[in-house]
């Protein structure tokens, strides 16, 4: 069986990546399309308006299934894609598409709620958002957390220049929003905080801000030197309309370096990790502040619970486990 997968590799592109590698694992044939690399150099020189530059992508992703002629249409999110183009790839090719979506349920209303029903299949992160697609109207929607590659991160190795640059008690890696500036603010005055995201700088958390965002293995190499990982979700406090119930990508990306992780409490977070022993969890920032002190303090708790969290995701947590729930389940419902 042929798919043709379809994402952007720029800044996430070690994680594009690993996907494909884990559909091929299970036994499909895989072909590649990087929106990204149609008119690159435009990233550059800036010279074609945007709506150029997606009419292009457009044509050369439908020029690209036709050739191809996949079973199946895999797309990750998909923003610059048209609905015209997602009718077009259907009827030329016969193809079932699939999208699965990480930015829920903040896009829901201006993005992946109006494109779901263009897709055969449409899987989120977040459970919460299960139901929001189901009222829409689709009724191929479901619930697939993330996962990820235990092979990639198995010999990760930091130089001494590395463990220097990405050692710290407490590391935040992630874009500026209010509400975790409002914690970060508090915890870098009482701990070493190393802070890697977009939209830092000018903030009143510049002091440790690390100057850049960080993607790849140097993120996982920043993850593993910390000694507590902290992960906010975006949207928490402010409601499950804009947090969802979904653990977000770093949880995963935790897990699989086997470092030690706080992060504040989503529903779905204890369905796959073990508070107390593979994660821990917080609901207001006393407690994220409490628990920070007292697992800087308890080393081998600390790092008990970091290795517990590899072991479950090397046993429930593949990327590979996660491509095989999703054919299971278009196999069943198709």
């Amino acid at each position: 069986m042929r798919i043709l997968y379809i994402a952007g590799l720029n800044r996430m592109v070690l994680f594009n990546k690993l996907i494909p590698k884990a559909l091929r694992e299970i036994g499909f044939e895989v072909v590649e399309f990087d929106w990204n690399s149609v008119l690159k150099f435009n990233k550059v020189l800036n010279i074609l308006p945007r709506k150029k530059v997606e009419e292009k992508i457009n044509s050369e992703l439908l020029k690209k299934a036709k050739s191809v002629k996949p079973d199946f249409a895999f797309v990750l999110k998909g923003e610059p894609i048209f609905k015209e183009t997602l009718v077009q790839i259907k009827k030329e090719t016969g193809a079932l598409l699939l999208n699965w979506f990480g930015d829920d349920p903040w896009e829901f209303p201006v993005f992946s709620g109006p494109v779901s029903k263009y897709y055969d299949f449409f899987f989120t992160y977040d459970p919460y958002s299960v139901s929001l697609y189901r009222d829409a109207g689709h009724k191929h929607a479901y619930h697939l957390p993330y996962g990820y590659d235990e092979e990639v991160t198995r010999e990760l190795s930091l130089t001494k220049r590395e463990e220097k640059k990405y050692s710290c008690d407490v590391a935040f890696i992630g874009s500026h929003y209010p509400k975790r500036n409002e914690l970060l603010r508090e915890i870098k005055n009482k701990f070493d905080l190393k802070i890697w995201g977009r939209g830092w700088k000018g903030t009143d958390c510049q002091d440790v801000y690390q100057g850049s965002a960080l993607y790849g293995l140097n993120m996982l190499k920043a993850m593993k030197a910390t000694k507590v990982l902290l992960n906010i979700h975006k949207g928490f406090g402010e409601g499950v309309e804009a947090s969802g119930k979904g653990l977000n990508l770093r949880v995963m990306e935790g897990a699989a370096v086997g470092a030690f992780q706080l992060s504040n409490f989503q529903e779905d977070i204890p369905k796959r990790f073990v508070p107390g022993r593979e994660i821990e969890l917080f609901e207001t920032w006393d407690e994220a502040v409490e628990k920070i002190g007292y697992f800087l303090e308890h080393t081998n708790e600390r790092e008990a619970i970091g290795k517990a969290a590899r072991k479950r995701l090397e046993k429930d947590h593949t990327l590979r486990q996660r491509m095989q729930e999703m054919f299971e389940i278009i196999e069943k419902e198709r």
